[in-house]
């Protein structure tokens, strides 16, 4: 018997390490069908071929292993199947953004191991990631969710998933469960000028049990209203607490339901000002309408002539804290906390 001879390959990016079977002489080849998906599916459908092999190893069978690690220290996948072609599927969904390597092996109607194969199979992506609404500005107040989750075979799959819609101001939760699809849209009215934050949640029923992913929104969401004004108001500003993942400053809306003088400023807890907004980037006499939104530019509902970057009018930085928006017109003064998380 020839001892074991070890060859490594290197061929257009793939690495593929073949052991030689221990008697080379009218052995065969193993080929391993791998996905072509890109990222490399969460639960992948691989198929072995075993050709060539020799009748008196007969009754075979093939173990395919799946690792995160070349030398197969860390597996996540490790099943046999009788015959020369069989088809492999996990139940249970490989690691996301990972490396793996796929092996191989063929073993004759005794148990014995005659030829062994090792290759890339490939770098899985993100389990569930968010798509849209990707601005903080919403034009409906029936939105329209929509998401992305990595590829699965059945079984473990399909996916099934349930979308929760929260209300920033008051945490208050609504959700819609058995979701088969990735587009999702919402048809009970979330309230206009209130900031949301939603998340999904990924579920294999399929599957072995426990296997979830949730994905929560970086940031949130505002619904924006349409038409006149039908009252003078200053809305909370967001995103809130500031800097935040989706813009280092904070946005100020507010409406006008008939023309008015404007001030709108920032102030310390103690109500010494740190900020002149308007008059400003703005006059003070301003005429009906809503005021901060650039819809018509951007999804980002901000108006970037009506927003705060933690500064005060001298420039400086303020110190990290509680501060106050305050708007006086001709119905009044209006007031929003914001909480500045500093630089």
């Amino acid at each position: 018997m020839k001892a074991a001879r070890v060859v490594l390959l290197i061929a257009l990016g793939i690495l593929a390490l073949v052991v030689a079977p221990r008697d080379a002489g009218g052995q065969g080849t193993i080929r391993i069908d791998l996905p072509l998906n890109a990222p490399f599916p969460a639960a992948p459908e691989i198929v072995v071929h075993a050709d060539g092999f020799d009748f008196s190893s007969l009754p075979r069978s093939v173990r395919l292993r799946l690792s995160l690690d070349i030398g197969f220290g860390l597996v996540v996948f490790d099943s046999t199947a009788a015959g020369d072609d069989p088809r492999f599927v996990p139940r249970k969904i490989l690691p996301e953004n990972r490396d793996i390597y796929a092996e191989a092996t063929v073993f004759d109607g005794t148990g014995r191991s005659i030829s062994s194969v090792i290759t890339f199979a490939g770098r899985t992506g993100p389990h569930l990631t968010l798509v849209s609404p990707k601005g903080v500005n919403v034009r409906s107040r029936t939105p329209t969710f929509s998401w992305r989750s990595a590829a699965v075979r059945s079984p473990p799959g399909p996916w099934v998933y349930e979308l929760f819609v929260t209300n920033v101001a008051t945490q208050v939760t609504r959700s819609r469960a058995g979701i088969t699809d990735t587009v999702f849209v919402w048809l009970d009215s979330l309230d206009a000028q209130t900031s949301y934050r939603w998340r999904v949640i990924a579920r294999l029923p399929n599957g072995v049990a426990g296997d979830t992913t949730i994905a929560n929104s970086s940031s949130s969401f505002v619904v924006s209203p349409t038409g006149a004004a039908t009252a003078t108001l200053l809305y909370q500003n967001f995103p809130n607490p500031f800097p935040a993942a989706s813009s280092r400053t904070t946005c100020i809306w507010f409406d006008l339901h008939s023309a008015a003088t404007v001030e709108l400023s920032v102030h310390d807890p103690r109500g010494h000002k740190v900020k002149t907004i308007i008059p400003g980037a703005l006059p003070s006499q301003l005429a009906a309408g809503r005021y901060g939104r650039l819809l018509d530019v951007d999804d980002s509902g901000c108006d970037p002539r009506l927003s705060w970057d933690g500064t005060a009018d001298d420039g400086r930085t303020v110190p990290a804290g509680l501060y106050l928006i305050r708007m006086r017109t001709d119905a009044g003064i209006m007031i929003k906390k914001v909480l500045f998380l500093g630089r």
